[in-house]
């Protein structure tokens, strides 16, 4: 009876044993091959570079569309991956923590002083853990403020998306490490990760490669800085952000405890109509909030990093679940970017909620 027990209790259940498998990768990639191009046409977005990641390793990388009139995407396309800036900034200031150049906790002032808040205190209070968790006190950009960089609110109080933090914190880590920011990010991330076309500035080897925004009866300014911009327009390829991805959340580049605090949520927010106050729908993560440089969601049962980006006719988006080791990299160069890129983290995670949340109003 007890050898009957035992093997009774390590069958699996009836519906276990029927449950169908999970989708492989190759039922994935010829799923998108199918709704992708149909997506672009619907929702009017010359294209979309896509890369997935399963078991920790790229399983493939898809193009559909056009870059420009006439020239297909392909994997050599850039697109400005708009705030998908941001993550790598933060992962060439986690660098520099690691190797001890700088400190999360220095004073940023120290190094580098905006004028408009030159006399208000709070100023001394900035550091770059704040910067990344995007607890400065400044709304997202000076032009919201009437041109003049000025606290909404004290630092450390509430949280507020701000690009002006990261700009401050990239010039006090670049006088603070003494070097050049373009140097600092090919030699801490861009090359020791292999991306050869990744950049913040117009470099000739982006000729050829440049997607084209685009937004229907508006002509879209293709933004391409000529200095550093740490918030903003980076340029970029689906599979070499996919590669840095990797890297971040698989290599170890930075030590296991900095990236566990990087995956820390230390203030709950979330940006979801239905994800705020008491009632949340039952796709919210029962936890969601920025990490630095990173915003993290946690089911409880799973937890990812993601990162958004939108400009006038780029929308991006990157999300890794460092558990599942399962993650993808989606780029767009049209204004409706979001439509096409929402459906498509649906199809490629599996996960429900996940696919419910994305697909939920912003």
């Amino acid at each position: 009876m007890l050898t009957a027990a035992i093997a009774l209790a390590v069958q699996p259940s009836h519906a276990a044993a029927n449950a169908p498998a999970p989708p492989s990768a190759a039922e994935k990639e010829a799923a998108v091959r199918e709704k992708a191009p149909l997506w672009l046409a619907q929702f009017d977005v010359p294209s979309v570079g896509i890369a997935y990641i399963e078991n920790g390793e790229i399983a493939f990388v898809r193009h559909f569309g056009y870059q420009s009139w006439g020239f297909p995407a392909n994997d050599q396309t850039l697109y400005n991956g708009a705030s998908l800036t941001k993550p790598i900034t933060a992962e060439v200031i986690m660098r520099l923590v690691q190797a001890g150049r700088i400190s999360l906790d220095m004073t940023l002032a120290d190094y580098h002083m905006e004028e408009d808040v030159a006399d208000d205190p709070r100023a001394r209070r900035l550091t770059p853990r704040l910067v990344m968790r995007h607890r400065t006190g400044f709304t997202n950009w000076r032009y919201q403020t009437e041109g003049v960089l000025r606290f909404s609110r004290d630092p450390d109080t509430e949280t507020e998306y701000s690009g002006e933090g990261y700009e401050w914190m990239l010039a006090s880590a670049q006088a603070a490490a003494g070097e050049d920011w373009n140097a600092l990010a090919r030699a801490l991330v861009f090359e020791p990760v292999g991306m050869e076309l990744t950049g913040y500035t117009m470099a000739n080897k982006w000729i050829g490669h440049l997607a084209v925004p685009y937004k229907a009866g508006e002509a879209v300014h293709n933004s391409i800085h000529r200095k550093p911009v740490a918030s903003d327009d980076l340029r970029t390829t689906a599979g070499e952000y996919a590669r840095f991805m990797l890297d971040v959340w698989e290599g170890d580049s930075v030590s296991p405890a900095l990236r566990a605090e990087q995956r820390s949520i230390r203030h709950y927010h979330s940006y979801k109509p239905a994800c705020q106050g008491e009632q949340k729908a039952d796709f919210c993560p029962v936890n969601e909030g920025w990490g630095l440089g990173w915003f993290v969601h946690d089911w409880g049962d799973r937890a990812i990093v993601e990162h958004s980006g939108g400009d006038h006719g780029e929308k991006t988006f990157a999300f890794y679940d460092p558990v599942s080791k399962r993650g993808a990299v989606i780029l767009t160069n049209g204004a409706n970017g979001d439509e096409v890129m929402n459906r498509l983290v649906g199809l490629l995670d599996g996960d429900k909620r996940l696919a419910d949340f994305m697909m939920s109003p912003f």
